[in-house]
């Protein structure tokens, strides 16, 4: 391992998000964990303990979870401090900072379903701390600054360019901005020497007249409206991060503090979602703290993964989840009902992360919750409590992940699931979980179902594929006749990377026998047949040579790996390929994904091995090389990148901007049983609601 780590993951927690129960605008949570952003605690298991008496769902309406999840695609280049607006069904995201920590004035219209990024022109003028808002149909930019604050409005033309239009009385950085019935009201900041208090509207983006003034002078504040009110939580007020929530009336022009977020807090986003209100990440300073003074941020400060809900009829908050990645400095919008969190800053750089936010149905909520149970968190069975010390490689941080991972401990014969801090959490098969004269044998892949309760395990050398009941640790349906590889009905010859899609079908890579399989449990005869059963040639989806992974994209077609050949396919399920391509270098690929659309990610599982990152005419953007068979690479949410190198025992994750591996679990190069010891991991997936499956479930391709 690298010595020498960064600095990217300290002071940022580690707890799991939840998934909290709404009715009404009242929201309760079941207190899963502590709603501190303070150190990487040990997660706490879940439970149905309600944080406050329960608030019962009106009659005739339906209990709903705010469900949070990663997209299934990163942004191509990490952001923090731009401007994000809704423009019809696409994000237009203006101006902010890379990792240059210079100000851009690159606009780009994002699909913030596929992930497909387009360029949208270019700002007159660069900037970051601004704020944005669409009035009648045009987009604009107010203020923000690069070197030093300015007044400049930049509204867009349908062209895509912006140009300056106007002017604010005075120069504004620091600034956000909310949108209530076709006006756009601005909010906080700072011009480079006094904070400024006044509450500006505008209709036309030209003129601009006060409305309000805050009690409580901030920058970087987390703004949100619902009628004729807005609400202002916390910033970085003159002595420091306030937690102060004040309230603006719009009738009477009036500014109230109304309440307190959990700890002071700047550089949070607040959007409205479902006529409730949410306030996401941002830097915090923990109780007890030392706070600083302007300009600059206090010491002391933590970048936080909390997302609480504010309940406007009570001035109430209460913790609401976890975001996947710690960040503050983000921008949000609402598009068709799911709220977007995009890019910001992790405390010591930007990422490329964009996360859902979305109301459903508790039914429908990962893992089920009930609502009959009042205010309850959606299942997650493998978590039990957490005992002891965990077992990572040294100077390994629990922050570089997400959550939880799951690892399919090939020659160990075993599934593992395993904390950011080295943990064992969830086993399979424990004794007396395998029916009599069942086995369970070299998995190789493994990876959770699109609904979270169960997980889909290849025995690739057994030849069968198997689903797993988490909760009810037992074998609920198999594909294949163990040890018997074939090619008829109930059989494979060496299954890989089983996937379940919505609904219950499986996709699956039958390797010996050229051909992916369509498998419609509880059916033991195929559903489809892609490919030619035995007929070993490139000519994808006609005929594949050795396919050994089918992962999906967001525009509803699969990457298929084929070793034979070394070549990777974009394919769709009905009969049309789009491109097909070498890894560069590689010469054994392994299980190609999509990172975003455009750029893939595949594992050489050869000695020495390496990771590469590829565009769709196979010309190289990124490698990390000196691992030793490694099978599956995964991008994470927060960009780095999770490796399963089989032949080390290990399962690694690589921040591919310093090049190091920042979190090992396993001892390079000496296999075992014993906690912190692996046997050739040949699988890896985040647990819900990060998982694979989860995440591309909306754009998952089906037959």
């Amino acid at each position: 391992m690298a010595a020498g780590w960064p600095g990217k993951y300290a002071g940022t927690g580690t707890l799991p998000r939840l998934i909290a129960v709404a009715g009404g605008l009242s929201l309760t949570l079941a207190a899963a964990c502590s709603a501190s952003t303070g150190g990487p605690g040990p997660p706490a298991p879940a439970t149905r303990a309600a944080s406050h008496p329960a608030t019962p769902v009106p009659s005739g309406q339906v209990a709903m979870a705010l469900q949070i999840t990663p997209a299934p695609y990163q942004l191509p280049s990490p952001v923090a401090r731009e401007v994000v607006v809704a423009r019809g069904s696409d994000l237009l995201i203006a101006g902010g900072l890379g990792l240059a920590s210079a100000s851009t004035d690159t606009t780009s219209l994002l699909n913030p379903v596929t992930g497909r990024v387009t360029r949208a022109g270019r700002l007159a003028r660069p900037t970051h701390d601004a704020a944005g808002a669409v009035l009648s149909g045009r987009a604009y930019v107010f203020g923000g600054g690069a070197a030093a604050s300015v007044a400049g409005v930049q509204a867009f033309h349908p062209g895509g360019t912006a140009t300056i239009t106007a002017r604010l009385p005075r120069p504004r950085s620091d600034v956000s901005a909310v949108t209530l019935g076709g006006t756009a009201y601005l909010l906080g900041g700072y011009d480079g020497v006094s904070y400024d208090r006044r509450v500006l509207a505008t209709t036309d983006g030209s003129h601009f007249r006060p409305v309000a003034t805050l009690r409580v002078p901030v920058r970087y504040p987390a703004v949100a409206g619902i009628g004729r009110q807005i609400w202002v939580f916390g910033g970085q007020a003159p002595s420091g991060p306030t937690g102060a929530i004040q309230q603006v009336s719009l009738i009477t022009g009036k500014t109230t503090v109304v309440g307190h977020l959990p700890d002071p807090a700047t550089g949070a986003t607040a959007f409205t979602l479902g006529g409730r209100v949410y306030v996401a990440g941002g830097e915090v300073l923990p109780r007890g703290g030392a706070g600083g003074g302007a300009p600059g941020a206090a010491p002391g400060l933590i970048t936080s993964r909390e997302v609480f809900a504010f309940d406007p009829t009570r001035d109430t908050v209460t913790p609401a989840g976890q975001l996947p990645v710690p960040v503050a400095h983000a921008a949000a919008a609402v598009v068709a009902g799911t709220a977007y969190l995009v890019g910001g800053s992790d405390g010591q750089r930007p990422v490329p992360t964009v996360t859902r936010l979305q109301l459903v149905p508790v039914s429908a909520a990962i893992g089920g919750a009930d609502p009959a149970a009042g205010p309850v968190l959606a299942s997650t069975p493998w978590l039990g409590p957490a005992h002891g010390k965990g077992h990572l490689a040294p100077h390994s941080h629990p922050s570089a992940l997400p959550g939880d991972i799951l690892i399919a401990d090939n020659w160990n014969n075993r599934l593992l699931i395993v904390d950011p801090h080295g943990r064992i959490r969830w086993r399979f098969p424990r004794r007396g979980d395998l029916a009599p004269g069942q086995s369970f044998l070299l998995p190789d892949d493994a990876f959770f179902s699109p609904d979270g309760r169960d997980i889909i395990a290849t025995e690739e050398e057994g030849s069968v594929i198997s689903v797993i009941d988490i909760a009810r640790h037992k074998i609920v349906y198999r594909y294949g006749t163990p040890g018997v590889p074939g090619s008829g009905n109930n059989h494979v010859a060496n299954p890989d990377d089983a996937m379940m899609m919505p609904g219950g079908m499986l996709l699956t890579s039958d390797i010996e026998n050229c051909r992916l399989l369509l498998l419609a449990p509880p059916a033991h005869r195929p559903h489809r047949v892609i490919g030619r059963t035995g007929v070993c040639a490139h000519d994808p989806p006609h005929l594949f040579t050795s396919p050994n992974g089918a992962f999906p994209a967001t525009n509803g077609r699969y990457l298929v790996t084929e070793i034979n050949g070394d070549w990777v396919s974009e394919i769709g399920l009905h009969g049309r390929r789009l491109w097909s391509t070498h890894p560069p270098g590689v010469s054994y690929p392994s299980d190609t994904n999509e990172v975003y659309p455009g750029r893939f990610l595949t594992a050489d599982y050869s000695s020495p091995g390496q990771v590469v990152e590829f565009n769709a005419r196979g010309h190289l953007l990124w490698r990390f090389r000196g691992l030793n068979h490694p099978s599956l690479a995964l991008p994470l949410p927060n960009g780095d990148i999770l490796v399963n190198d089989d032949f080390a025992d290990r399962v690694i994750v690589i921040d591919p901007i310093t090049h190091r591996i920042v979190w090992q679990y396993g001892h390079t190069g000496r296999a075992g049983t014993a906690p912190g010891y692996l046997n050739d991991p040949d699988g890896v997936d985040l647990t819900p609601p990060d998982s694979m499956l989860i995440s591309h479930a909306a754009t998952m391709g089906r037959p």
